[in-house]
Parts: C-alpha cells; structure tokens; sequence
C-alpha cells in the first residue's frame, strides 16, 4: 500500500523529529540534526529556525578559539527551558508529591504532601490536588501562563484516555474524574497514567539499545504491576491502561489477594504475599495494608542465612512470576525483563525458581532471558512521568507550524 503525506503533514513530521532529536541529544548541531533525521541541511535550517523564533528552540554559538578557524561560527540548539513547564504528580499509598519541572526537564520546584485516601471523599480529593499544585506553582513564583501541562503517575488503572482513575489500592473511591477537575481548574491539558507503564517510558527513554522495541518493567513491592513494551510501544488494554499482570491467575483457589480475588500472583509474590507466608499465617489471612521495605529485607537476609522457609517464601515468589512470565511468552514471545521496586533486592532468592518455570514451560527458550534489576522504583517513576509530558508538549507544538503562542 502507498502512503502519500501532504506537505503540511511531512512539516508536521519532521519538526517534531527535529524537537526530539535536540531533546535527546541535549546540546546538538544542525549538522549532527540532519545526519540522524537524514534530512537536508536546508530542511533542517528552515524548521530549526521556526523553531527558535516560536521559542522551542535556542542557539548558541559555539566558543571560539586559536582552532576555531576564520568565517561564521557554528552554532549549537538546544530546547528553550524557558518556553513553559509541567506540573508531575505522583500519587502513591498515603502521599501526594507535586513537582514542577521546565521544558528542558529541570526540577523547578518539588513538594511533598501526606494524604490518606483510605478515608477521603471525591470532593476532599479534588480540593487537596487543586490546593497542592496551587501551593507548588505558587513556590515557583512562575506566571499562570507558563503551565503547559500535568502528567500524572498513579498506583492503579486508569480509563484507556487517561482520563479517570478507575481504581486503586490507594483508596476504595473508584471512577474519579481527576483530569477533567484539573483541566477545569487550570485550562491545560491532563493525562493520567500508570506507574508501571511509566518505568517502562522511563527506561525506553534513559537506554534506548537496551530497552528499545520488546521488553517489560515488572515493579515488585506492596503490591505486582507491569509495564509492557512491544514494538516500541506502551501496551494497553481495549478500554484500560491493562496489563494487570500482578493479577493473573496463578492457581486457583490459591492465597487471598488484596483485590479480593484468590489465586492472583501478587497474592504469592506481593510484600504482604511474602510477610504472611513466612509468619505462617493462613493463605486466605487479610493481606497487610502496608508492609514496611525493610521487612522484605530481614527476611531476605534470614534465606541467605540459611533460613529454609524463608527461601521456599522467596521461591514461591520467584513460582508465581514465571508462571505469569511463561503464559505471556507462549503468546508474544519472549523478551528483557526489568524487575524493579524494593522487592526485585531479594531477586536472587526467586530468579532459580523462576528460571526453572520457564524451563519447563511451553516458553522453555525463555529460561535465558536477560533480567535487570532496579531496587528504587521513584526515580524511574517520575522521570517517565515528566518525559511523557515533554514528549506530548512536543508533539503538541510541532503541529502548530508558524504559531509563536505556547501550547
């Protein structure tokens, strides 16, 4: 089939090709733009050029020097902090943390809030987030006009538009309309997103070679989500942000979720999972609300020390992930694996198992994958969260060819 693009459309292209190229490359030339874009230097001068003046982009001469030779100066580009910035948020079990960054991604200003949504109403909910991004962006002493966007990093599933919180282990409140109070409130675009989903932006964006078209993140801590990265895009589902992997059925009739289902595999990999096995409590005990890290650890340490039910607890762990690992790869293939969140620091007690589930699995090619481990989710969380919303400013901006307003 031939795809003909309008002139208009290619424009569109390949300024948006230009901008993501000088966002990655930090500091970049013109010259260097045309190679990776494969681009004639003509283009690139042109769209480069709009770009400055619309306030995108901004040049910089490059130092001089005894070496420098005679004629013009060349010149660098590099994205316009100034041009506007985003309001993060990143919502997690009893806390809210407000962050405001600028379009070259610099942490402008950072709060920190306590809020228990076990017990709050929608309507507490929606004044303390309004409140709270107030009182950031009032820290920053930067102008109304300067907020572009706010991205949002949850713990749950959103609506497939990243509209609405559908649910969540933070608070028993379900459909909650987060993005239209705040688009209310402040005028400016509003996504939603998962955090698992956002540790797979984030390390997609931070190594590119390493996590490019196939791979997933897999956060292990309180609570088993994933995010799902094929042919070099998020996975989701047909009307939610899916890939609920910490809920698949690992066997039924098993241990209690804290979904409420039984048989899940956070019931037997999840921090409460593993607490509750090693304290010998029945399969079908409440799961705890919260399990501090350091417990996770202690018991780690206790296996290494030679503590047997303390390594079958991890190795029941390790049998509940690669039962979901070798269910999805009979579909899709196999592919990198992430592990990350306090959780993936006692990895090495659940990697034999794991590994020998997959051996045995109709994915036995999978036994060898290769595994990477990151024990702080946060960081991971937050950078997808602020690059997802450079990204969309992006690409917002890219479409307004010849507009010097800001998106």
């Amino acid at each position: 089939m031939t795809i003909v693009l309008r002139s208009d459309d290619m424009r569109r292209r390949n300024r948006l090709r230009i901008i993501q190229i000088v966002r990655r490359g930090g500091t970049v030339s013109r010259g260097e733009i045309a190679q990776a874009a494969t681009l004639s230097p003509a283009t690139v001068s042109t769209i480069s050029s709009e770009l400055i003046v619309e306030g995108v982009l901004i040049a910089r001469s490059a130092e001089t020097g005894p070496s420098a030779g005679r004629g013009r100066p060349s010149t660098s580009l590099s994205v316009n902090p100034q041009f506007c910035h985003a309001v993060l948020i990143i919502l997690k079990i009893g806390a809210v943390n407000v962050a405001i960054v600028d379009y070259a991604g610099t942490v402008i200003a950072r709060e920190h809030f306590h809020l228990d949504m076990a017990n709050v109403t929608m309507e507490d909910f929606r004044d303390t987030l309004i409140t709270e991004i107030r009182q950031t962006w009032n820290a920053s002493g930067l102008a109304a006009g300067q907020l572009a966007r706010i991205s949002i990093g949850i713990q749950g599933t959103t609506d497939i538009a990243g509209l609405r919180l559908l649910r969540s282990p933070m608070t028993p409140l379900t459909d909650i309309p987060v993005a239209f109070w705040l688009e209310e409130e402040f005028g400016v675009p509003v996504r939603l997103a998962n955090d698992c989903d956002l540790i797979a932006r984030a390390l997609n964006w931070r190594d590119p070679e390493r996590y490019s078209d196939n791979f997933a993140a897999i956060l292990l801590a309180h609570g088993v989500g994933m995010g799902l990265f094929l042919r070099g895009q998020i996975i989701n589902g047909t009307r939610s942000s899916g890939t609920e992997f910490g809920h698949m059925l690992h066997q039924a009739d098993g241990a209690l979720c804290r979904c409420g289902s039984n048989g899940c595999i956070e019931a037997d990999a999840g921090d409460y999972a593993i607490t509750r096995r090693y304290r010998g409590k029945p399969v079908n005990a409440t799961p705890q609300s919260h399990v501090e890290p350091v417990e996770i650890i202690r018991i780690a340490e206790a296996a290494r020390a030679g503590d047997a039910l303390a390594a079958e607890t991890f190795a029941s762990a390790g049998r509940a992930l690669g039962t979901g690992l070798a269910g999805i790869f009979a579909l899709v293939d196999p592919f990198r694996i992430a592990f990350v969140g306090h959780g993936a620091a006692a990895f090495d007690l659940m990697e034999p198992a794991l590994r020998e589930v997959l051996k045995n699995s109709n994915a036995s090619a999978a036994s060898n994958i290769p595994i990477d481990l990151y024990v702080d989710e946060m960081p991971l969380v937050f950078e997808g969260c602020g690059i997802g919303a450079l990204l969309e400013i992006d690409a917002t901006q890219a479409d307004r060819v010849g507009e010097t307003s800001k998106p």
